[in-house]
């Protein structure tokens, strides 16, 4: 069983675990970043024992999902700037310097952005569909956007969280196979804060509206990453598949690996397999 421990900043408690992987020969770090919606415990607790290339692995819940929480004890609108900054402070805590960073959606869009912060030039950079390379066209991602921020709002406005959710994983996965037992599971794992999975996307949303504005801005983010594995799932999205793959073929150090029978949900479907993904990539870039 993961135990939780918490650190306070000025802003948030925030819930982490710190994992040992004693069968390591090194003393390589990660940080593992999750979704919108499910915390660090849920998203990779099928998946960090099969990792063998990281002696340490840090899983913390973002603000507003998990275990993490503002100081004040209310949900309330976050930034990914403001997600990056209370990730920073941890880090600057526990006194990570060097580390390599896996981000699911969300926690992808972190991680790039947390990279960019720190240059981290020797990061290995492992993505999991991460928010924000959804489309190779910023117009086309803000149109995503715009529908995951009317999911948003239904569950803020309305209290129908079974309606936002459906009208979430509808934009995000429409291929999706529509098996009753597993749209039942991924509810239930959406609506465990939905508020908090609310203000996640909007954050998302802002970031892209304010990358919409100028190109640039989500260019820094993708040429500060030197050393990318990208993963996406078969069934996602024809435009996001092309768009990593795209990114793949104009990059020397970026790889895109794309999982037969898997949609956005990639981390729950498939987590030995990406883990051994990983593995085999960590190992050969030693």
């Amino acid at each position: 069983m993961l135990e939780t421990t918490f650190f306070e900043n000025h802003r948030v408690r925030v819930g982490y675990r710190l994992v040992e992987n004693p069968h390591c020969s090194g003393n390589r770090c990660a940080v593992l970043l999750h979704g919108a919606g499910v915390g660090g415990v849920e998203t990779f607790a099928p998946m960090y024992e099969y990792f063998t290339e990281w002696r340490w692995m840090l899983i913390p819940d973002l603000t507003g999902m998990g275990e993490t929480t503002f100081l004040h004890g209310q949900e309330a609108p976050i930034t990914i700037e403001q997600l990056s900054e209370d990730l920073e402070d941890l880090l600057d805590a526990l006194m990570w310097e060097k580390f390599d960073l896996l981000g699911y959606s969300l926690g992808g869009l972190v991680a790039l952005h947390l990279n960019a912060r720190r240059g981290c030039s020797e990061a290995n950079l492992i993505l999991l569909e991460p928010a924000s390379l959804d489309r190779a066209s910023l117009e086309d991602l803000l149109d995503v956007r715009r529908r995951y921020r009317k999911a948003a709002e239904i569950i803020r406005q309305t209290g129908d969280v079974e309606q936002g959710i459906a009208l979430f994983m509808d934009s995000v996965s429409p291929n999706r196979r529509k098996n009753p037992r597993v749209e039942e599971k991924t509810q239930s794992r959406l609506a465990h804060r939905p508020h908090g999975f609310a203000y996640a996307l909007d954050a998302v949303t802002a970031w892209v509206e304010q990358a919409a504005q100028g190109q640039a801005m989500r260019e820094q983010l993708i040429d500060s990453a030197k050393n990318v594995l990208l993963f996406s799932g078969a069934i996602s999205h024809q435009g996001l598949i092309d768009h990593y793959q795209a990114l793949a073929d104009e990059r020397l150090e970026w790889h895109h690996i794309n999982l037969k029978g898997c949609d956005h949900s990639l981390p729950f479907q498939k987590p030995r397999q990406i883990a051994i993904h990983v593995n085999r990539w960590l190992v050969e870039k030693k």
